[in-house]
């Protein structure tokens, strides 16, 4: 699905360079991740988590995630091991137990530049790249201690590298098919199922969409499949074979009676999502029009646009955008239909929304000819590092005035 190749760019071209950009995206993502302390519940509580596996020094400590001594399977273990690691190193402190998040983040970044700088040239790529890092989302996502920013760059890489094996029907690439199929064995390690249906929800219809069935059943390669198990299979086996309830608990309990019933905390209707998406990526979400005018003759054009990958430029343009349109309806979509909803969730569409985004941004009659998006990149920039500085200074939810006052609360001898 390559566009016609761009003209060569005026200017100095550093923002081509894989190594600076994404060298500079990790640089951005690290450099605020230890100035505010850990916020209480969520972060404070899968921090010592990780903890508490890093300090068991044995292999079922290890395997088995515990808090407060009992086993907790209320995520699986990806995300602790990434701290576990980075404590073995860092040692247990905030910048450590964040690293899981911030590479979630970075790979989502790297993912969505790589994609769009071989289906829509070097300039819409770093346009892309910027909206998707100065959007509070993804920057304040991407320094938060949980499991949601580590699924969601494991998704936007396993759906990229899955549609890059798709590129040249009726053929399927079959090292960027194992590649998908091995995220999504990761990503399933990050936060269960989701890692699995996600994917499949996105790439699935859109290939029906297009006619290219067989093609979606080329998908299932023994190979690729036999992947996907290797990864994603054996905690889970080990965790059923030692405590029996395992299956129950993770899987009907934490999964589909979650999804099913109106019982659980964080009910909001059918309207949150989109509300949140918007409104957590602002400034950029004021180009959200121009992108819908863009999007406007998806129907008319279907044809064109799914024609195939082989296809002009302007038809692999369409079919690029039909991805992404239809990765964020699908996401948000399954996720709108539960009653509980936390914002992290729709962390998985944050890549394709940014992509819709950037291709408007990027136009020049959407922004001046090209002279306005670079001084709003800058200024949400600035934005995103104040919003930090901010919960930083104030504290809010954390145990920061309890850290200071147990020194003084103990006698000395």
């Amino acid at each position: 699905m390559r566009t016609d190749a761009p003209a060569p760019p005026r200017g100095p071209v550093w923002w081509q360079s894989a190594p600076v950009l994404l060298s500079l995206l990790a640089l951005w993502l690290l450099a605020t991740l230890g100035l505010r302390p850990l916020l209480l519940p969520d972060e404070g509580r899968y921090a010592e988590v990780a903890r508490a596996m890093w300090m068991g020094r044995s292999w079922d400590a290890w395997l088995v995630p515990t808090l407060n001594g009992l086993p907790f399977f209320h995520k699986p273990p990806l995300f602790y091991w990434l701290d576990m690691a980075a404590m073995q190193v860092l040692g247990a402190n905030v910048f450590a137990a964040r690293l899981g998040s911030a590479f979630g983040a970075w790979l989502m970044g790297a993912s969505l530049w790589l994609a769009m700088r071989r289906w829509h040239g070097p300039r819409a790529a770093a346009i892309a790249l910027g909206v998707l890092a100065t959007t509070p989302f993804f920057f304040i996502g991407g320094q938060y201690a949980n499991h949601d920013m580590l699924v969601g760059g494991l998704i936007t890489a396993a759906v990229l590298a899955l549609a890059h094996a798709l590129e040249a029907p009726p053929r399927v690439d079959l090292h960027w098919l194992v590649a998908g199929w091995v995220l999504c064995g990761f990503a399933m390690l990050a936060k269960g199922l989701i890692g699995f249906v996600l994917p499949a929800l996105v790439i699935a219809p859109w290939l029906l969409a297009q006619g290219r069935w067989r093609q979606m059943l080329r998908l299932l390669h023994p190979l690729a499949v036999l992947a996907f198990v290797v990864v994603a299979a054996p905690w889970f086996i080990a965790m059923q074979l030692r405590y029996p309830g395992f299956f129950d608990y993770f899987v009907m309990e934490q999964h589909f009676r979650r999804f099913a019933q109106s019982n659980f905390n964080n009910v909001h209707g059918l309207w949150f999502f989109l509300v949140v998406m918007p409104a957590l990526t602002m400034p950029w979400s004021a180009w959200l029009l121009a992108a819908a005018r863009r999007m406007a003759w998806l129907p008319a054009a279907a044809r064109r646009a799914w024609a195939g990958w082989r296809a002009d430029g302007d038809a692999s343009h369409n079919a690029a955008l039909g991805l992404y349109a239809w990765w964020v309806i699908a996401v948000v979509g399954f996720f709108s239909l539960p009653s509980s909803k936390l914002v992290g969730y729709v962390l998985p569409a944050l890549a394709p929304w940014c992509a819709l985004l950037a291709l408007a941004v990027g136009a020049p009659k959407a922004n001046g000819g090209g002279r306005i998006w670079p001084w709003v990149m800058g200024a949400s920039a600035v934005a995103c590092v104040a919003i930090v500085a901010v919960v930083a200074w104030k504290a809010p939810q954390s145990n920061r005035e309890l850290a200071h006052a147990l020194p003084a609360s103990i006698a000395p001898g």
